[in-house]
């Protein structure tokens, strides 16, 4: 799946045109709608929440920031990756803080990012390890969260990281390591 390249209307939007912002918000709506899909569809039905409110959402928090200082369709959907991250631990620290003892349960990332059902509780230890993954390795930190949380593939990646597939599916298993031991 190719991201939408709109680099084009953010030099538009940095120099002021107001209609490039919609521009943007047509050209990846139905891309961004399909990566809260797959988040939701991941959450197992623990998020009860639909794509479009997920989305919006995202978007919502996306639009606290402004996008004259995003500088490529990479930047933009990192920045996306990033919201929607936001919004799926705020919503399961909402949800979580009624349901004190809920069991950890074992997660297992993967690069088809296919699971049955990720509770809650392991979208908080995600960002919990993810945070930790930050603070030794900001790259591999971004990886995570540009394939985990924002959907990216690997192919994506390395053409946006200008670097082999390879290396990057390398990069993914170190990070993955990381989060495993960080969540255990």
């Amino acid at each position: 799946m190719t991201r939408p390249h709109i680099t084009d209307l953010l030099d538009g939007y940095a120099r002021g045109e107001e209609r490039a912002r919609a521009q943007i918000y047509e050209r990846v709506y139905s891309e961004l709608k399909q990566i809260a899909r797959q988040q939701l569809r991941r959450s197992g039905g623990f998020i009860t929440m639909n794509p479009t409110t997920l989305l919006h959402e995202t978007w919502l928090k996306l639009d606290r920031s402004p996008l004259d200082r995003v500088k490529s369709s990479a930047h933009f959907f990192n920045i996306f990756s990033q919201a929607m991250r936001h919004v799926l631990v705020d919503i399961a620290r909402m949800k979580m803080s009624t349901r004190h003892g809920a069991g950890v349960v074992q997660i297992e990332l993967d690069e088809q990012l296919q699971e049955p059902d990720l509770p809650l509780s392991d979208i908080l230890a995600v960002d919990k390890a993810l945070t930790q993954l930050q603070a030794v390795d900001g790259e591999l930190a971004e990886l995570v969260q540009w394939h985990f949380f924002g959907g990216i593939s690997f192919s994506e990646i390395a053409k946006i990281r200008n670097i082999t597939e390879r290396t990057v599916r390398r990069h993914w298993n170190v990070a993955r390591l990381f989060l495993l031991k960080a969540i255990e």
